[in-house]
């Protein structure tokens, strides 16, 4: 049976996404590693840091401002437009990424950096962007190309999680990091597609979402960028509606659409992160919030983030949703037979705009 469902699998996943998620170990090691030096050359910023990104090359910043936490991430600002924010200047650093080198917003405010006189540095597997890093002399991190952008998040996420551990920032040493890889390597392997159906939790939750339009709920503190990796995971690679949000801000608006008519609720998928961080507040809410809706809905899981305490728990943790998010966005795909590689409409958009990213 399970060469059976392997093969199943590969017949729909022929670009194997799905070898993609299981190497995400692997990748972050390789990245971390080789992200070494370039972490040494950076400095601490003296103000602000500014992180530039657009979809797949941007999640690497919100896990990174996640992961350390409120009061040591407010200096970091994400940037998801054309333009950086208006105090950056020359106290400002401005890390700028792009899998491909060649999306059009991080190109434009690598420019904008340069011309303010910030201290820029890149990281990108090629095109323009590394072109003009080369040729402005600025700090580069040269990643592996071929890659789907959303695939390489160990390239995109580890260099800067590397960055703030030499800066002290983040508290995690190469034994610890290692420690972290081993316990997603745990979860993968329990949700191979060779994997028993009784323990593939990934898979279960796939085969409950097949119909559902899932909503992801989490806290606003570290599975904050997760709920939105989730919603990006199934949109792009499942093709198929998913949306998020956070608390404690839904208590106050979105709640109220659950008062929708039946017919579209039961259409909805409720899947709630919890975190054992979350505010002792946002932990009442989401469990006072999951009693009133779950019976509304048209199925729900509660997820607890898998690790334990400190820097190395607390990467643990992000990390074990982050593997949880990807592989279920794979199987979703594969129950609906869509190869989860493949994102014509957003290379559609980028044909039309004449962007290559």
């Amino acid at each position: 049976m399970a060469s059976e469902a392997v093969e199943k699998h590969y017949s729909i996943d022929v670009e194997r996404m799905i070898d993609r998620v299981l190497e995400m170990p692997a990748q972050m090691r390789q990245s971390w590693e080789s992200a070494g030096a370039f972490a040494e050359e950076q400095s601490p910023p003296a103000s602000q840091m500014v992180i530039c990104g657009m979809g797949g090359s941007a999640i690497g910043g919100r896990l990174l401002k996640d992961l350390i936490g409120r009061e040591k991430g407010a200096s970091i600002h994400l940037e998801r437009g054309y333009l950086l924010p208006s105090f950056s200047g020359t106290d400002t650093k401005v890390i700028c990424v792009s899998y491909s080198g060649n999306t059009e917003e991080v190109i434009s405010t690598f420019r904008d950096g340069l011309s303010r006189g910030c201290e820029v540095s890149v990281i990108t597997s090629g095109g323009i962007l590394m072109d003009e890093a080369v040729k402005a002399g600025v700090p580069l991190l040269k990643v592996p190309d071929g890659i789907p952008p959303r695939a390489a998040i160990g390239h995109l996420f580890t260099p800067l999680l590397r960055i703030v551990t030499e800066w002290g920032i983040f508290s995690v040493d190469g034994g610890g990091f290692s420690s972290a890889m081993e316990n997603m390597e745990s979860l993968l392997d329990d949700c191979r597609p060779d994997a028993d159906l009784a323990g593939n939790s990934a898979l279960q939750l796939a085969h409950r979402l097949y119909g559902k339009v899932p909503l992801i709920y989490s806290g606003n503190g570290l599975l904050s960028g997760i709920s939105y990796r989730w919603k990006c995971q199934l949109n792009e690679n499942s093709k198929c509606m998913a949306f998020s949000n956070t608390f404690p801000e839904l208590g106050h608006n979105e709640v109220m659409a659950w008062e929708c008519p039946e017919k579209l609720r039961q259409d909805i998928f409720l899947i709630m992160l919890r975190d054992r961080d979350d505010h002792p507040r946002v932990q009442k809410r989401i469990d006072a919030t999951m009693s009133i809706l779950e019976p509304l809905a048209g199925g729900s899981i509660g997820l607890d983030s898998d690790g334990g305490g400190g820097g190395v728990g607390r990467l643990s943790r992000l990390l074990s949703m982050l593997a949880m998010a990807d592989l279920t966005s794979v199987y979703l795909a594969v129950e609906y037979g869509r190869d989860p590689t493949p994102i014509g409409k957003i290379e559609e958009i980028k044909k039309k705009l004449g962007s290559e990213d």
